[in-house]
């Protein structure tokens, strides 16, 4: 595990499709973050896995958080805004994937309610190559009404604190697994200009969903086969068991063939 340094994951105001982050949960969420309460995990494109297997494993940990004014131009124009700095435990995956220059952005997983108490919680952190217009990628709620808010992406530097690292350790079939998965059988179509008066697209990430499900489904089958396998030999052994055991003569049970003649008197030698 690296430990980085602060970066910025989030900036208060407009997002691309029209949404507003809140001064007031940037501050709430700074000053509320404890890993003791409540562990911010990072994972890829806003999907937290089942499985411990990647891509969609975690890959970290927030550890803390903070804010600063920063002056950013937006529309040829300085402004003074409010950002969210994390600080992160992140594991040699992550640190693999951004040093080959993927999943770059990071956007924030915001809880507006957190456990009913009318305040902003982190409570994951993701990271994502497919920001949209102007480098961010637009505000996305959790799926299944869960009332998560997802920030605007924002370029991550991750320059880590010094620390040693064992290189043997860090998987170096990562980042083509990542690109293997996104860009399989992924084929170039023809750009239809956008309908008029068209609603802007709350999320414009490419995401193939039949995929990604073909592609986990595999994935399962692959892991439960092992598990499958050695059930069905084991029901085979005992089935051999239980016929062998019907076979035998069992304790306790006498069946040899009495012995036949005599009077069953005992007669001494005089």
């Amino acid at each position: 595990m690296a430990k980085s340094k602060f970066f910025r994951v989030a900036v208060e105001g407009a997002t691309v499709d029209g949404r507003v982050i809140q001064r007031e949960w940037l501050e709430q969420m700074a000053a509320s973050y404890d890993p003791a309460t409540y562990t911010a995990r990072i994972n890829c494109e806003h999907i937290a896995g089942y499985s411990p297997e990647r891509p969609f494993n975690a890959y970290g940990s927030v550890l803390s958080l903070k804010t600063e004014e920063v002056e950013l131009t937006i529309n040829g124009e300085k402004k003074m805004l409010l950002a969210l700095y994390a600080e992160i435990d992140a594991n040699d995956q992550l640190v693999e994937i951004n040093k080959a220059g993927q999943k770059l952005f990071t956007s924030c997983e915001i809880h507006p309610d957190f456990a009913g108490e009318g305040k902003a919680y982190l409570v994951g952190l993701a990271v994502t190559d497919q920001p949209a217009s102007l480098g961010t990628e637009p505000l996305k709620f959790a799926a299944m009404s869960r009332p998560n808010v997802f920030t605007t992406a924002h370029e991550t530097a991750m320059e880590l604190a010094a620390q040693p690292l064992d290189g043997e350790q860090i998987g170096e079939s990562i980042g083509r697994s990542l690109l293997a998965f996104f860009k399989k059988d992924k084929k170039d179509e023809p750009v239809s200009p956008p309908a008029a008066n068209a609603p802007a697209p709350a999320n414009d990430n490419a995401f193939d969903v039949d995929k990604f499900a073909a592609v986990m489904g595999q994935q399962i089958a692959a892991a439960s086969k092992p598990a499958n396998d050695a059930v069905a030999a084991l029901g085979a052994r005992f089935d051999a068991l239980e016929a062998k055991l019907k076979t035998t003569e069992q304790p306790g049970t006498f069946n040899r063939t009495p012995a036949t003649g005599g009077t069953g008197s005992i007669k001494t030698d005089c």
